[in-house]
């Protein structure tokens, strides 16, 4: 399978960065047609920060502006909804209120700064741009980390998964008022923030990871007690999930909201929950090799509720994956991290990490120790089009289980 994450534009060519069976390729365009292969190429190319921008008119149709601050969305993001009433004809996302720009500020930093920038681009997937970014510039400047820096970094981004998953299904569950409901997922979310606090001193993963190396590595004493907590989450949610399908009332709610097909998934560019959701089987696992193998998560209706059980069965088997992990640790686990060294000062590099949401791609260029150019490609900002795709033709009321279900956030999106 080949996906295309991003495009690498320079005055004198263009380069494609696919995914290509989980690796990373960079592939030049040399007058072919990008766009006959990938259906996201203009999406990608253009990279509006106005998504589905076409004014819409008829009897009685008039434009709503939501956000960019309003109750249900949690950062500053505006979506222009036109509609003659109830129904939503068209949706307009505005992420431009979340552009920084910190690509571009990286540039002339040293790689330790711009990866301090990397992590705080979007807190939730903070050690999803930590680790790609890191990937990319090893990279360019040929380090080779340590069995244990790598085995680390896929396992909190498993942690980093599970509290992201919780958190949506604890968003949806909240827009259909289940509120008992809700108050058990919040309690969960809390707790796997507290577990991520345990393994690596921080509720959000930040500062953990180091180019080559990680800056905090867990106790081996508390391994065998935190694996037990992981699989005790994994027991209470899945209790909490089974009870919550017996409530048809709550699964009507998010049935048939936002439907995408694979082929429109596919056509967007769409990665992990979303796309496997459709019933498309990614390749996002092969982007790391895995000590123990972990199952891909499919279901076939693409609605809100497949991208829900999609999250939910994932955080099950990301428990148990920490869990079997940890205790496999005496095969990898080694408690001095050495420190490693780059062996040039210049160089290009490119990873791909499978993020909570998707596919996160990084491209960098370093000279004389120096960011001389970064590229980051994000699952939000192809997760808006699949957003404002989701919304045509629903009601007002199945606004917030679309936009939740899909796990995109504006800081994401816009960089």
């Amino acid at each position: 399978m080949k996906v295309l994450i991003g495009i690498v534009a320079t005055p004198e060519d263009e380069r494609l960065f696919i995914l290509d069976k989980g690796k990373p390729v960079l592939t030049a365009v040399n007058g072919k047609h990008p766009e006959e292969t990938f259906g996201n190429y203009s999406i990608l190319k253009q990279h509006l920060s106005k998504i589905n921008d076409e004014p819409m008119k008829g009897p009685g149709v008039f434009k709503f502006r939501y956000g960019p601050v309003t109750a249900g969305v949690r950062e500053a993001g505006c979506f222009y909804l036109y509609t003659y009433g109830e129904k939503i004809l068209r949706a307009t996302i505005d992420i431009s209120w979340k552009q920084r720009e910190i690509a571009k500020a990286m540039v002339d930093k040293s790689p330790e700064t711009a990866l301090t920038m990397a992590e705080r681009i979007c807190s939730n997937f903070a050690l999803s741009h930590s680790v790609a970014f890191s990937r990319a510039v090893e990279m360019a400047v040929d380090i080779s980390p340590s069995l244990q820096t790598k085995n680390w970094r896929t396992l909190l981004i498993e942690s980093e998964r599970i509290y992201n998953h919780l958190y949506v299904i604890y968003k949806l569950a909240s827009a259909a008022a289940q509120k008992v409901l809700a108050a058990h997922l919040s309690a969960l979310f809390e707790e796997a923030l507290r577990l991520n606090e345990r393994l690596s001193g921080s509720r959000y993963l930040m500062n953990i990871n180091s180019l080559g190396k990680l800056n905090h590595i867990p106790e081996i004493s508390n391994i065998e007690k935190i694996a037990n907590k992981y699989l005790a989450v994994a027991k209470q949610f899945t209790e909490l999930y089974k009870h919550s399908l017996k409530n048809y009332n709550y699964l009507d709610r998010l049935h048939s909201a936002g439907t995408l097909t694979a082929e429109q998934a596919e056509g967007l560019g769409l990665t992990g929950p979303t796309l496997r959701a459709c019933g498309v089987v990614d390749d996002l696992n092969d982007t790391t090799e895995h000590l123990i193998s972990l199952p891909v998560i499919t279901q076939k209706e693409g609605d809100a509720l497949a991208r829900m059980e999609v999250r939910a069965e994932e955080i099950v088997n990301s428990c148990h994956y920490l869990a079997d992990h940890l205790r496999a640790s005496d095969s990898w686990y080694d408690a001095t991290e050495k420190d490693v060294k780059s062996h040039n000062a210049n160089g290009t590099g490119y990873a791909v990490v499978n993020s909570p949401s998707g596919a996160m791609g990084y491209y960098v260029e370093v000279n004389d120790n120096k960011m001389q150019r970064v590229d980051i490609f994000t699952p939000s900002y192809p997760g808006m089009y699949a957003v404002s795709q989701g919304l045509e033709d629903l009601i007002f009321t199945d606004f917030p289980f679309v936009f939740e279900s899909f796990g995109v956030h504006f800081a994401d999106a816009a960089i």
